[in-house]
C-alpha cells in the first residue's frame, strides 16, 4: 500500500478527481483498520510528531498512566496531557536518546492494588522527509509478569539454598568424622597412659586444629555465597586491576611452571566496578586455571572492548572440560577437584551479576579453557567513546 500511494503522488497531476477521492477513501479505510487494531491491544499507544504533538492515542492509555481528562488528545502537546512528571521526564530523555540507562518501569496506586507500567519509546524516521521524526510511545501493564518473575526467583533461590544446604551438610561430614576419630584416639591414649604430655597429644591436637580450620573455611565460603554483597561501584580503569592481580599471583604461577601473558587493550573506556570483588573473581579464575595445568602451561589474561561491553578473558592450556561439566560449572558445590568447596565459580558468577555483567565459559578436553567476564560500559563513557571515534574519524578524513 505504501508503494502504491507513493506512485500515486508521483502521478497526481495525471489523476482525475474520482481517482484521487478513491485513493483518499482507501487511505481512510487503512487508517480506520489500523486504529481498530490499536484499540484492540491491551497496551496503551501514543503517536506523536517530532515536536511531541499527539497524532493519535488509543483509549487504553488513560487506564494505565495518569492523563488529563479530555475527550480527545489529538493535536495537544504531550506535556499538557501526561500528568505524571516522572513518566514525562523519562519519555523526554528517550526522545533525546539519553534514557537508555533509566529504569523504564513506574508504579501507580490503583484502588487497593499497585500497578506496574513499563514504558517504551520508538523513533520513526520518515523516508520522504529526511529531517522529520515521529515517536511511538507504548505503555504495558507488567504487574502480573513481574509477580510471576518474583515467584520464579523465590523458587530458584529456595532450590539453590536447598542445594547449598545439602552441600554444606556433605562438606562438614568429613571434618566432623575426622575430629570424632581423633578425639576417640586421644581418649584411648589417656586411658592407656593415665596422663599425656603435650608431645603425646600434639598429633591429635594438630588434626583437630586442622579440621576446625577446614570447618571454618566451609562456613565462611557458604556465608559469602548466600549473603548480599556490599558492592561499592566506582568508575575506574580495569586494566590496572588486572595488572595488580597478575603481579600478585605471578610468583605462585611460576612455582607451578605456568607462564603468564598479558594481552590488554590500551584504549579501554572506564567502567564502574568494585575493585576488591573483581580482584577476588580474577584470583578465583586464575587459581582454577593453575590447577588445570598441573604439568605447567601458559595462562593468558586478555582485555578487549566489544561494543558496549568490556571483556576480560582468562585463557589456559590445561586439561579442559567436557560439555556436561561446562553446563554445571557454576552450580553451588559442583567441583571436579578432590579438595575444594565447589563455591569458587558460584562466587564469581554472583560478583558478575552484582556488576550487571555476565560470565561464560568455552572449553575443549585436552585443549584448555577460556572464561570470559563481560562488564557493561556506562552511558557516560559510551558517549565519550563515540565522541573520540567521531573526532578521530574527522581527523583521518
Amino acid at each position: 500500500m505504501k508503494n502504491f500511494v507513493q506512485r500515486a503522488i508521483q502521478k497526481i497531476d495525471q489523476l482525475d478527481n474520482k481517482q484521487i477521492v478513491d485513493i483518499l477513501r482507501s487511505q481512510a479505510d487503512e487508517v480506520e483498520m489500523l486504529e481498530s487494531v490499536l484499540e484492540s491491544m491491551q497496551d496503551g499507544v501514543i503517536l506523536t510528531d517530532e515536536k511531541l504533538l499527539i497524532l493519535y492515542a488509543n483509549s487504553h492509555c488513560r487506564t494505565l498512566v495518569p492523563m488529563a481528562r479530555l475527550r480527545s488528545y489529538e493535536g495537544l502537546p504531550l506535556a499538557r496531557v501526561l500528568e505524571d512528571e516522572q513518566v514525562l521526564r523519562y519519555i523526554l530523555l528517550c526522545v533525546q536518546q539519553a534514557g537508555e540507562d533509566e529504569h523504564n518501569e513506574f508504579t501507580f496506586q490503583k484502588g487497593d492494588s499497585v500497578q506496574t507500567i513499563a514504558i517504551q519509546v520508538f523513533t520513526y524516521k520518515s523516508s520522504s522527509i529526511r529531517s522529520r521524526s515521529s515517536f511511538v510511545i507504548m505503555f504495558s501493564d507488567v504487574t502480573e509478569h513481574n509477580a510471576n518473575e518474583a515467584r520464579l526467583r523465590r523458587s530458584e533461590n529456595l532450590a539453590s539454598m536447598t542445594t547449598m544446604a545439602a552441600g554444606v551438610a556433605h562438606e562438614i561430614k568429613n571434618p566432623l568424622a575426622a575430629m570424632q576419630i581423633h578425639l576417640q584416639l586421644l581418649k584411648k591414649a589417656f586411658v592407656r597412659k593415665h596422663s599425656l604430655t603435650i608431645d603425646d597429644a600434639q598429633r591429635y591436637i594438630d588434626v583437630l586444629e586442622e579440621e576446625i580450620s577446614r570447618l571454618n573455611g566451609i562456613v565462611v565460603d557458604f556465608l559469602f555465597a548466600v549473603r548480599p554483597m556490599d558492592t561499592r561501584l566506582r568508575l575506574g580503569q580495569l586494566n590496572r586491576t588486572i595488572e595488580e592481580v597478575c603481579a600478585f599471583v605471578e610468583p605462585e604461577l611460576q612455582e607451578h611452571r605456568v607462564q603468564v601473558n598479558r594481552d590488554l587493550c590500551t584504549s579501554l573506556p572506564r567502567i564502574e566496578f568494585d575493585e576488591h570483588l573483581v580482584k577476588q573473581a580474577l584470583l578465583n579464575l586464575i587459581k582454577n586455571a593453575m590447577n588445570a595445568m598441573e604439568g605447567g602451561g601458559r595462562l593468558t589474561v586478555q582485555s578487549r572492548l566489544d561494543g558496549n561491553l568490556v571483556l576480560v578473558r582468562v585463557v589456559d592450556t590445561g586439561i579442559g572440560m567436557d560439555e556436561r561439566t561446562q553446563q554445571k560449572i557454576f552450580e553451588p558445590y559442583f567441583t571436579t577437584k578432590a579438595s575444594g568447596t565447589g563455591l569458587g565459580l558460584t562466587v564469581v558468577y554472583k560478583i558478575m551479576k552484582e556488576h550487571k555483567g555476565d560470565i561464560s565459559v568455552k572449553s575443549k578436553l585436552g585443549e584448555g579453557t577460556t572464561f570470559t567476564l563481560a562488564f557493561p560500559v556506562p552511558k557516560s563513557e559510551r558517549l565519550a567513546l563515540d565522541q573520540t571515534t567521531t573526532t578521530e574519524g574527522r581527523y583521518e578524513a
